[in-house]
């Protein structure tokens, strides 16, 4: 996290180089610094972003780009990307309200139709947190053959270790200027590729500059600034502009005057309202010794506090409850995101409304109660591998909009998890020899549900204590594509398909692999079951919906764009241009929701298998095997909106279902989305995805209280598509 008061200050007093000077040299670099300039930066930012979700379109395309540039250059790169969160937290993560009114402006602009306006809006609503992409980077990082690890806690103490331990892995360290608290002598500030040349900043020009401030001053007057590490000092805070961040200016004196000690100047002012209702003493002490005892990786793998002939025996308190070194090493190579254990260490699941969700009923009930039983299972699945402490916890739910909330999910009382899916652990020499020849790709969930109909596979699916480990990688996965089957409910523990099972097996057999769908079906199926795949007029209040013909004709294109929203537009590296649907971004939310959910689990479901020693760990193949895992890609809504803008202009036609009224129709969809791969392409993406889930509804029975309702839709979408 960048020191914005010292980012403003410190223009002016870097130095710029040719990125040729780097030749030979290996950078460390911030990987949400990194990811947070790609989204801000004048060449880059892709401005709709924020109003369509997802994934930038250009992104992979550019970060792709400037690794080659480095690689041409002979500079080496290890990204490292935050691990799990650590202290005490001032406060929930949440948009700014700045955002929040751009973001309301910008809307309000678009329904207007002022469209020169509203590009500039929405890209001053501000960008998506960079965490939102890690899976993306690291998967493009793998792809690429670039270094990267994830760090137990912050990227930054990691970086500084890696620059400054007895054997120095990277020669420079890109990152935000909250890395000096971590005593590095210079940063990079910026790397250009176009042109080719870096900007750098040194410690000790900053210091010379303030004063000679000593190194203890100089890290003691940082911290007052602001970081994630403290919120900016109440007293350098301007009363007549409240939430507005100090600067160097007015600071400095003030600490000068104090004696030059962060400590100095708080007891001057101890009895200041604001340093009184914030604790801020309390507070900066704990984020003083954050900082000095942080948590970093050796390069031989171990866990270990910075200075630690120093470190007090409550170290746990300043950054977090202790996890068994092996978490960490997965942690490290990406097999598991950070959120899981973060609710075990943290004892909370801390829910916040980002931004383009609708803080409404439908979005409460969801990440507040609907996916509570996916989040109960991840958290007890990895709790069932740690130590009794972590098995017997409490672990509070904590919403935005109800800070005080009493729901709870108390571990102790809840059967083993772990224990319900250990019998899968078959390898693929055991299959009979009608599963060998599926020609679904093992480790798919298609491979996972037709071998499940097989009658010879179900007796020899059950492993024994004699069993031995797991070891090829198509193995592994499809154990955990098994295991995580049978915790969503699609397999009993008989190891037989279930009524959704049965219905997912059909709806995967209606598509081709190449169709990529098989997560878009999973998730789809997924949202029927929560009852939220239908035709709700949830977001009723804001803009974006069918417009024209009859009312079946706006219900019907309703639930046909909110099933096409579930997959991705297919999009040239570019960003964004064409329409937009407030409604749809809203629905994009619950989608990402459930997926980000499912992600957890089966994330949680490999590392289980691992913690277990179900599979063998003398291995390289980390990363590899996680980002194989399905739900990696977030959604947009821009396939929904190319599916409801098509829809919604048939009824302008004399006859809509007519062959002719579809090719009219069709065939302006160059002119409203100008970068898409090919407007037809993508309706038929989206069409094949709504055959498939069509299929569920007609396949699932009692289970399913709107099959008629399908039944209906598809008949009126057979005319027009």
């Amino acid at each position: 996290m960048p020191i914005r008061p010292f980012d403003d200050w410190a223009v002016g007093r870097t130095q710029s180089l040719p990125l040729s000077a780097l030749k030979g040299a290996v950078i460390g670099i911030d990987a949400s610094h990194y990811i947070q300039q790609h989204l801000v930066n004048q060449s880059t930012r892709e401005a709709l972003l924020g109003a369509l979700g997802g994934f930038p379109f250009a992104l992979r395309s550019n970060i792709e780009k400037e690794l080659q540039a480095l690689k041409n250059l002979n500079i080496g790169c290890v990204f490292v990307f935050n691990g799990l969160e650590f202290g005490k937290r001032d406060h929930r993560i949440q948009t700014q309200p700045a955002s929040v009114r751009s973001f309301e402006q910008a809307w309000e602009l678009y329904d207007q139709q002022q469209a020169d306006q509203v590009v500039d809006a929405f890209s001053n609503a501000g960008t998506p947190p960079p965490e939102t992409l890690f899976k993306f980077l690291t998967r493009i990082l793998s792809q690429n053959g670039v270094s990267f690890m994830v760090a137990p806690y912050s990227a930054v103490a990691q970086l500084s270790y890696l620059a400054r331990g007895s054997n120095p892995v990277v020669d420079a360290v890109y990152a935000p200027s909250e890395a000096f608290l971590f005593d590095l002598d210079k940063l990079v500030t910026r790397i250009e590729t176009e042109p080719a040349q870096f900007t750098w900043l040194t410690k000790q020009t900053c210091q010379e500059e303030l004063g000679r401030l000593s190194n203890e001053q100089f890290t003691e007057f940082l911290l007052l600034l602001g970081s994630s590490f403290l919120r900016p000092c109440p007293l350098f805070e301007n009363p007549a502009f409240p939430g507005k961040l100090p600067n160097i200016r007015d600071a400095l004196p003030m600490f000068n005057s104090a004696g030059r000690t962060a400590l100095g100047m708080c007891a001057q002012y101890e009895e200041d309202r604001r340093m009184v209702e914030y604790q801020y003493v309390d507070r900066y002490k704990r984020a003083f010794m954050s900082v000095k005892h942080h948590v970093y990786m050796d390069i031989d793998g171990r866990v270990a506090p910075m200075e630690p002939e120093t470190t007090s025996s409550d170290l746990h308190e300043l950054i977090g409850q202790r996890l068994p070194e092996e978490l960490y090493f997965y942690l490290s190579k990406g097999v598991l995101g950070p959120d899981v254990p973060n609710y075990l260490t943290l004892g909370e699941v801390r829910i916040s409304l980002p931004l383009g969700a609708e803080d409404n009923d439908i979005y409460r009930q969801l990440v507040g109660e609907t996916l509570t039983p996916i989040r109960t299972q991840s958290i007890c699945l990895l709790a069932n591998s740690l130590h009794r402490f972590y098995q017997t916890k409490e672990i509070q739910i904590r919403p935005w909009y109800d800070e005080n909330s009493d729901q709870k999910i108390n571990l102790k009382g809840i059967p083993s998890v772990k224990e319900t899916i250990q019998s899968w652990k078959i390898s693929s020499s055991q299959f009979p020899e009608s599963v060998k020849k599926l020609q679904a790709p093992l480790g798919s969930f298609k491979f996972a549900v037709q071998s499940q109909s097989n009658s010879d596979f179900v007796p020899k699916s059950f492993a024994t204590k004699e069993t031995p480990a797991l070891s090829a990688q198509e193995d592994i996965r499809a154990n955990v594509m098994w295991r995580f089957l049978q915790l969503r409910g699609y397999v009993d523990d008989k190891h037989k398909l279930t009524t959704w099972g049965n219905c997912l097996e059909q709806a995967l057999s209606s598509v081709d692999p190449a169709d990529n769908l098989e997560d878009a079906i999973f998730i789809a199926i997924e949202m029927l079951r929560f009852d939220l795949l239908n035709t709700k007029n949830w977001f009723q209040s804001v803009s974006g919906g069918p417009m024209r013909g009859s009312e079946e004709d706006k219900t019907f294109n309703m639930l046909v764009s909110r099933v096409a929203c579930i997959a991705k537009l297919q999009h040239k590296s570019i960003g964004y241009s064409g329409p937009l649907s407030r409604q749809l971004l809203c629905y994009r939310s619950l989608i990402s929701e459930v997926r980000h959910a499912l992600r957890n689990l089966i994330e949680v479901v490999l590392t289980g298998l691992l913690l277990s020693g179900d599979a063998d760990r003398d291995r390289k193949d980390w990363t590899e095997m996680s980002i194989k895992l399905p739900f990696i890609d977030d959604n947009d809504c821009g396939l929904g909106i190319a599916v409801r803008t098509y829809l919604d202009d048939l009824p302008l036609q004399a006859d809509p279902t007519s062959p002719e009224a579809r090719a009219e129709v069709k065939s302006k969809g160059k002119e409203w989305f100008q970068h898409s791969e090919s407007f037809t392409g993508n309706l038929d993406q989206a069409f094949k995805l709504w055959d498939a889930v069509y299929k569920t509804t007609q396949a699932a029975g009692k289970e399913l209280k709107d099959a008629k309702l399908w039944d209906d839709a598809n008949k009126w979408l057979s005319e027009r598509r």
